[in-house]
């Protein structure tokens, strides 16, 4: 079967090739019953974007780099996005891209730095970058050293001010707030709502904490309490619960703005107060998803880790071998998983 051409849909709806390519490619503007009729035409005649022929008459093959945290850190969250990473990268095989990973231990300057020039010093050098910031203030001080013409993505996490091509990944401070509305209502408007303020420093997990934080600077009735742990000593979750629990007796919600949210779970299972805490904690990881089944976590905020991960690198193959504008950022869904829904967002 012959397929349709960009100057048949262009006839069609009586506009310019300029026009459906702006619709197809959603760049520009276009008047919406326009690209309402674009889009019809595009679906009547089947049409698909010929970007296998693009691809395939250069002999030129793609390395990107991948920069990420140890898989197994922060609760194995880190294969959640790497699974998407992965199966982008099986999809774009055919084109000729191929992917170095470089992982680096998230507590340690020292093993990001060395992962990091491994990955902008590799023979030969990468086409583009997919890197997750998460040591911000180790990653602020290298990536001045990214060479000007080597295109990079951030994900996950960003660093504030930088040259990257586009950041992937939940909006911060809008997360918290949604966070901070559920507390609200699980709580009823009133008591004291602790606060795990997450070392080592990372900027995307402290807008997680001002965007919760400003919500409540609107209701004078909840107390916040700001409770420092570290995430490299987990059993300084286990004594911030314990403190927490002794210092204030109308507790009555702990906020964990990370994936380590289990570790409170676990430990105010241990040494709970006498009356119900609502937990609300963030991402999918196995410990996450078992506490969350047993009613030890009452949310859990997903911003979609795998989604995230497949999306990078196609952005990355958008900007490096199409050579197509990107967007600066692309912001996944935030979703509220609960006991009840949790089977529709496992594989």
């Amino acid at each position: 079967m012959r397929m349709a051409t960009l100057k048949e849909i262009a006839d069609q709806a009586k506009v310019s090739i300029g026009t459906v390519d702006r619709v197809i490619h959603r760049r520009g503007r276009v008047a919406t019953e326009t690209s309402r009729r674009i889009q019809k035409i595009i679906r009547d005649l089947d049409y698909k974007p010929n970007i296998l022929a693009r691809s395939l008459s250069s002999s030129k093959s793609y390395l990107f780099g991948v920069l990420l945290p140890l898989p197994e850190q922060d609760g194995f969250y880190w294969e959640l996005p790497l699974t998407g990473i992965k199966k982008a990268q099986e999809e774009l095989e055919i084109y000729k891209v191929k992917i170095n990973y470089f992982y680096y231990d998230k507590y340690s300057e020292t093993s990001l730095k060395k992962a990091f020039l491994s990955a902008i010093q590799h023979s030969p050098q990468p086409d583009g970058l997919l890197i997750a910031p998460v040591l911000s203030q180790a990653m602020e001080k290298l990536i001045h050293q990214i060479p000007e013409k080597l295109p990079y993505i951030f994900l996950d996490s960003y660093i504030p001010n930088s040259k990257c091509s586009a950041y992937i990944g939940e909006d911060s401070f809008q997360s918290g707030l949604l966070s901070a509305k559920l507390m609200n209502m699980l709580v009823k408007g009133s008591g004291t709502v602790a606060v795990m303020d997450v070392l080592p420093f990372d900027y995307h997990i402290q807008d997680r904490i001002q965007g919760f934080q400003s919500y409540f600077a609107q209701n004078g009735k909840i107390i916040l309490t700001m409770c420092q742990v570290d995430a490299r000593k987990p059993q300084s979750f286990v004594e911030a619960a314990k403190k927490v629990i002794q210092d204030h007796q109308n507790l009555v919600g702990i906020f964990i703005p990370t994936a380590c949210s289990f570790y409170i779970a676990e430990a105010m299972m241990s040494h709970g107060s006498n009356h119900k805490v609502f937990i609300i904690g963030y991402d999918l990881v196995k410990q996450n998803v078992a506490c969350l089944q047993k009613g030890m976590i009452d949310f859990l905020i997903s911003q979609r880790s795998e989604m995230q991960g497949y999306t990078s690198i196609y952005k990355l193959y958008k900007k490096v071998v199409l050579k197509e504008s990107i967007e600066s950022q692309v912001l996944m869904p935030l979703d509220i998983i609960t006991q009840e829904n949790l089977k529709y967002y496992q594989n």
